[in-house]
């Protein structure tokens, strides 16, 4: 088995830390003592705390948007492309929430910083939009607004089942809500009939 190397358990460390408390809240003293390296070891691997978050954002980031890549490159209708990609979401949700909620809540503070052959998921969801609007099935509009608005129907439940009672919406614990997201995502973008 490989050895889990020093900048490996620094980055788990990390995420570790600003999922408990937050990005901004998190001291380096806490992710090396998380991480059981010394200060002097996380700093040999990154110069800042902002470092090791901005290569934690990058890299959750870009994964994403090749899963998105991947997912969507199919020869299929727009409308299938954008269930499979309300399905994606949900599932890179459940396979790590915290590495999902630090890229959706840190995006505007590292998204600028990326390098300059990143690949966006918006871009790709744009895309999807306007082949779907040359379809004749996605309404006529800006496409990276109806990207945006299609984002905010799979997002804004993400975000409310974190903050709901134990017993409200969880959407960590199964599927059985997202037909009801992917149709809503779907209703928002769809010409109207």
């Amino acid at each position: 088995m490989p050895r889990h190397s020093q900048k490996d358990k620094i980055l788990d460390a990390a995420l570790q830390c600003f999922a408990k408390k937050g990005y901004g809240n998190t001291r380096i003293r806490e992710i090396a003592e998380m991480a059981e390296v010394s200060e002097a070891a996380l700093y040999r691997h990154f110069e800042s705390k902002e470092a090791v978050a901005q290569t934690l954002f990058a890299h959750h980031f870009q994964e994403f948007a090749m899963r998105l890549k991947k997912t969507v490159s199919a020869q299929q209708p727009a409308d299938n492309k954008l269930q499979d990609v309300v399905h994606l979401l949900l599932n890179a949700y459940r396979e790590n929430p915290s590495a999902f909620n630090f890229v959706i809540l840190n995006t505007p503070s590292f998204m600028p910083q990326l390098p300059a052959d990143t690949v966006y998921p918006m871009d790709i969801l744009e895309q999807i939009i306007k082949a779907g609007q040359m379809e004749g099935g996605i309404r006529d509009g800006q496409p990276n607004l109806l990207a945006a608005i299609f984002l905010g129907c799979v997002l804004r439940p993400v975000i409310v089942s974190q903050l709901a009672d134990p017993d409200g919406l969880n959407l960590l614990q199964g599927e059985h809500y997202d037909q009801v997201i992917v149709e809503a995502a779907l209703a928002a973008v769809r010409r109207p009939a």
